[in-house]
């Protein structure tokens, strides 16, 4: 006998949806609430709370009200972001288990196993109940605080108590309202604020969740949980609960946003004045490294012009550390390219001696198969189409001189690492673009070189990766571009 599977539901999660989920479950993560924080995750998005998408999938669940669940176990494989089309898929199994699915554009991003009560598994697996310590032991926890940002030793061994806000909840979560009981349901929405606000905390990643519904007893209002373990190779916490509902949790401790160098320690490694008497144009100089070239520079006496399409506040960050750190002028212009022109631009063209391009769309996108067209074409508007789009407005914009123009390729274009195939092609074909450019155009050079995986917010990982300098591999190229 095969598994059945059919769609029974879709939802888009929007702002509102957020606000509301964070308002009911105190988690106020930044990752979930800020869209200009969330641009520095490798998503580059609003992540949606995992246990939004586990509750709103129970809400959906097509079930035989005779059933009761025992259990709960739910994996988050892919992040959903604010904006995206969700479909719920649900498979009824042939051993009466049931399981739902959580889709974005064919990639499952969380799988939710239901055992009703008339399966055969009924007895949790062993260490699955949470570590019952005295109450004079625990910390009470406060959900007004911010997200704790705490270094992972310091939670492990330790226990906690969240006293559950448990108004009426069935307005917002009917079915699950029935399925969990008030209280119960009050305990899932804690769920979240243990791992985005307490631990991991501001840093964190929900991986995997199960709840263990057996006999059910009326609770004290209080949620207890204890960190058991964490492991630094996979920066990977094990929480136990209890409770109204008891169980276990995995969560991830995520890299923090990766700054770059600053002023001052570039100052170290630039030559005082050695780009002094030079003005660059730094596209998408607000973070990674648009914003280390434009420290280089500056750090060297250059003067720069910066862009950004919508991290003001990064931008002027760094314009403020380069007046104050080594006093070179630095300018801040908007500048979106999926809709602004370069002519509305308020810059002098014929003053500048280089342009660096290090705008970028999101990296690192959610895709089932091994190649998304519509991904691809949104990788090469951005790299070949409005960078030819660049080349062609300088072209006929300069009187003066010749201006040398840098475009950064990847390693990845002949790594290829999986899931990065759009990515990589439509970089090759910019490679090509160039060559093609630099034949014909004669008032500007085009240099190109691909660079290896560096540290930046697009390149961050989970588990850590090696990567370059990046320091060591940017000041040979910015010495070389502004010499030559």
């Amino acid at each position: 006998m095969t598994n059945t599977a059919r769609q029974i539901g879709e939802k888009t999660f929007t702002n509102e949806d957020q606000q509301l989920f964070a308002r009911l479950s105190h988690d106020c993560n930044p990752m979930h609430m800020d869209p200009i924080a969330a641009r520095r995750l490798i998503t580059g998005r609003q992540v949606v709370h995992g246990i939004h998408v586990l509750l709103t999938a129970l809400e959906f669940w097509q079930r035989d009200m005779s059933r009761q669940l025992t259990s709960i176990d739910c994996s988050f494989n892919n992040p959903v972001s604010v904006g995206e089309p969700v479909f719920f898929t649900q498979l009824d199994e042939p051993d009466q288990a049931l399981t739902l699915e959580a889709s974005v554009e064919g990639l499952v991003c969380a799988r939710i196993a239901l055992v009703p009560s008339s399966a055969a598994t009924l007895a949790p697996a062993p260490g699955a109940l949470a570590q019952i310590v005295p109450d004079q032991h625990l910390s009470m926890l406060d959900p007004s605080r911010p997200p704790l940002e705490e270094a992972p030793e310091l939670h492990q061994g330790k226990h906690y108590a969240l006293r559950l806000d448990t108004g009426d909840l069935s307005t917002f979560f009917p079915q699950s309202c029935r399925l969990l009981g008030n209280e119960g349901l009050a305990s899932a929405l804690a769920l979240s604020y243990i791992v985005g606000m307490v631990c991991p905390g501001l840093h964190s990643v929900f991986s995997a969740v199960d709840m263990d519904l057996h006999d059910q007893v009326a609770g004290d209002g209080l949620l207890r949980f204890s960190v058991l373990k964490y492991d630094p190779r996979f920066r990977l916490f094990n929480i136990r609960f209890s409770g109204r509902i008891r169980g276990g949790i995995k969560a991830f401790l995520r890299p923090p946003i990766q700054n770059q160098a600053s002023v001052r320690d570039l100052s170290q490694s630039v030559v005082a004045d050695e780009f002094k008497g030079s003005r660059s144009l730094v596209i998408g100089g607000s973070r990674g490294l648009g914003e280390l070239t434009a420290k280089i520079l500056a750090a060297g006496g250059g003067e720069t012009v910066i862009t950004y399409a919508k991290g003001f506040a990064d931008a002027k960050a760094i314009s403020e550390e380069i007046r104050a750190g080594v006093g070179s002028h630095c300018q801040t212009i908007r500048l979106d390219l999926t809709s602004d022109r370069f002519d509305s631009l308020a810059i002098d063209w014929n003053t500048l001696d280089a342009i660096y391009f290090f705008a970028t769309p999101r990296i690192f996108r959610k895709k089932a198969g091994v190649f998304d067209a519509r991904l691809f074409r949104e990788f090469s508007d951005f790299y070949v189409a409005k960078f030819y789009e660049l080349c062609v407005f300088l072209e006929e914009k300069l009187t003066t001189g010749k201006i040398t123009l840098y475009f950064p390729s990847t390693v990845f274009v002949e790594e290829r690492p999986k899931g990065m195939a759009e990515y990589a092609m439509a970089k090759s074909a910019a490679e090509v673009l160039v060559q093609e450019i630099n034949r014909s155009f004669t008032k500007l050079r085009v240099s190109c070189s691909r660079l290896p995986r560096l540290s930046t917010d697009q390149t961050t990982s989970i588990v850590k990766v090696s990567t370059g300098s990046n320091l060591e591999t940017l000041l040979p190229l910015i010495r070389s571009l502004q010499t030559g």
